[in-house]
């Protein structure tokens, strides 16, 4: 591979990271203009408990995460304060708290997904469907790569 060849990769992965945080800034201030008092890992615990139909355990909600049972149990705390998720004992397990979103909470999430529709749309404006195919097919080879050399090299991948 020639170095100019290798220069031009380096260059797109950047250009593929700086879209990325550029996104992530839009999808924040289009989310922070609603006016919700979340931040956002409380934001994301909702969006995850509403894809997983609205209930999962404090341990999932941790290792979805990764963090720490006890940082979770705080975020909870807030939240439930803020009357977005309810906990309540599973009644299989009894030893095992169950979170539940609330109808609340489902509504922050609905207007979530309107905003982050809004940012997604702006982002390939102009893109035929035809080239949403191909960049599609590409992240998804890019993605099988990087996942085939994380293996190979150890790196842990949730």
């Amino acid at each position: 591979m020639s170095e100019q060849n290798i220069k031009n990769r380096a260059s797109l992965i950047h250009r593929l990271m700086s879209l990325d945080r550029l996104h992530h800034a839009c999808v924040d201030k289009s989310i922070n203009s609603l006016g919700f008092d979340l931040h956002r890992t409380q934001h994301m615990t909702l969006m995850y408990l509403s894809k997983v139909g609205g209930a999962a355990s404090q341990k999932q909600i941790a290792d979805k995460f990764n963090v720490s049972p006890a940082a979770i149990a705080t975020l909870l705390k807030q939240l439930e304060a803020k009357g977005y998720v309810e906990r309540r004992q599973d009644s299989a397990d009894t030893r095992r708290n169950l979170v539940q979103v609330t109808k609340k909470g489902l509504e922050i999430v609905e207007k979530s997904h309107e905003k982050f529709t809004e940012v997604d749309v702006g982002m390939t404006k102009g893109l035929t469907d035809d080239e949403l195919l191909s960049l599609e097919k590409i992240i998804e080879k890019m993605t099988a790569n990087m996942r085939e050399y994380a293996e190979k090299n150890g790196v842990e991948v949730r």
